[in-house]
């Protein structure tokens, strides 16, 4: 598998100087089809040395960047090297570059806005989004839009024993102290988090209500125990932080106007919030959730296999054993990610228990690259502009 232009490169044909350009020009990595439905991709560095690159993308076994086996190869006679690569042309996933050692992006394709991520071995990673996969129109528009207004707090919750930064966006316009905005608690937050931009785009085109979006920092660390099913934690959503925002801002207190959302870990805190507390929370956005979570659920090897009994995750376990309570859940999850068996587990569960529920399987991992624009969907989902919810 070679590329026409790496080809052009390795005769001498094209300069380096040339070939640098049309990588600029073009975007990496370079697409070429060879099927209906599979193309070569060719990643490109220039390490500047003999330094060995190899390539790490979210997708595989690994929650996070899972390694190439095969190396890059130089290019006689110039300072690049370059991999190709058979994938499915219908994917969009988030990838790096390894030399020695050092997790950096690809030169020739910059992260793009909204890249930085509270999980920092996901952060600053390059997107690759190959001919057919499924677009994301209000993603490029959050993208290319100026970064909206946020406020900045510093909450302090008597439950949990701690403080932590918060930001609240509020929609474009004014509004009164009676406007009753719907609005979204969005775990995981950070100060350029994409949802408040995707959500200004949509509100400009008319397809949603306008709402405020709610972004909570979950304090490095303390994520691995706030965010499994952790009842204090979303005691302290449902006492402190929700009045808390009341009090501040015209929000609504219906519980059909108010959604808590989460990726990975934050899905399943979010799921497992809204089902227990339903008089809160009428809306869950749960993307790519770790709903095969249970604390006793550990991987035994050898012997010990043949007497390990599987506990039912938590939230499945939790969601099958209540009666249905009032509550939304939009769900999306990537079909080439170790946890979507869970993930089609929760939906069966849901839709034999008569909720209201939108699952969407997207070609790709466990991956920010398809979360940041999914949670369009989800905002159109959880806050149509029409009067009727589809």
């Amino acid at each position: 598998m070679t590329n026409p232009f790496v080809e052009k490169l390795s005769t001498g044909e094209w300069s380096p100087e040339r070939f640098r350009r049309h990588l600029v020009e073009t975007g990496a990595p370079l697409v070429e089809r060879v099927l209906a439905d599979e193309v070569d991709v060719t990643f490109v560095d220039e390490p500047g040395d003999d330094t060995t690159v190899t390539l790490s993308v979210v997708i595989g076994p690994v929650i996070g960047f899972n390694k190439i086996d095969t190396e890059f190869a130089a290019v006689p006679g110039t300072p690049f090297r370059v991999l190709t690569l058979r994938m499915r042309s219908d994917l969009r996933f988030s990838y790096v570059f390894t030399r020695c050692g050092q997790r950096v992006s690809d030169p020739f394709n910059p992260p793009p806005r909204f890249s930085e991520c509270s999980v920092e071995r996901f952060s600053g990673a390059s997107v690759a989004v190959l001919p057919d996969a499924a677009p994301l129109p209000w993603l490029d528009q959050a993208e290319a839009r100026p970064a909206p207004a946020m406020e900045s707090a510093v909450f302090a919750s008597e439950l949990l024993g701690n403080e932590r930064r918060i930001w609240i966006s509020m929609p474009p316009g004014e509004f009164s102290d009676e406007s009753a905005l719907p609005f979204v608690i969005h775990l995981d937050g950070t100060p350029d988090h994409s949802a408040p931009s995707v959500r200004d785009a949509l509100v400009q085109a008319g397809l949603i209500r306008p709402c405020a979006v709610v972004l909570v920092d979950q304090l490095g660390l303390r994520r691995y125990q706030e965010l499994l099913c952790d009842p204090v934690f979303s005691q302290m959503l449902v006492d402190e932080l929700v009045p808390w925002l009341l009090e501040r801002y015209p929000l609504s207190r219906d519980p059909g106007d108010v959604a808590l959302a989460g990726e990975s870990f934050g899905g399943l805190c979010a799921a497992w919030t809204v089902l227990h507390h339903p008089a809160t929370f009428g809306n869950a956005i749960v993307q790519s959730p770790s709903c095969g979570y249970h604390p006793d659920l550990k991987m035994g090897t050898g012997a010990d296999e043949l007497l390990r009994r599987t506990p039912v995750p938590t939230l499945i376990a939790d969601f099958l054993a209540a009666e249905p309570v009032p509550i939304r859940v939009f769900h999306d999850v990537g079909e080439l990610e170790s946890s979507i068996t869970h993930s089609r587990w929760l939906d069966q569960v849901l839709t034999q228990k008569g909720y209201d529920t939108a699952f969407r399987e997207f070609a790709g991992g466990h991956d920010y690259a398809w979360w940041r624009g999914l949670f369009a969907d989800a905002l159109r989902w959880c806050f149509p502009r029409q009067a009727q919810r589809s």
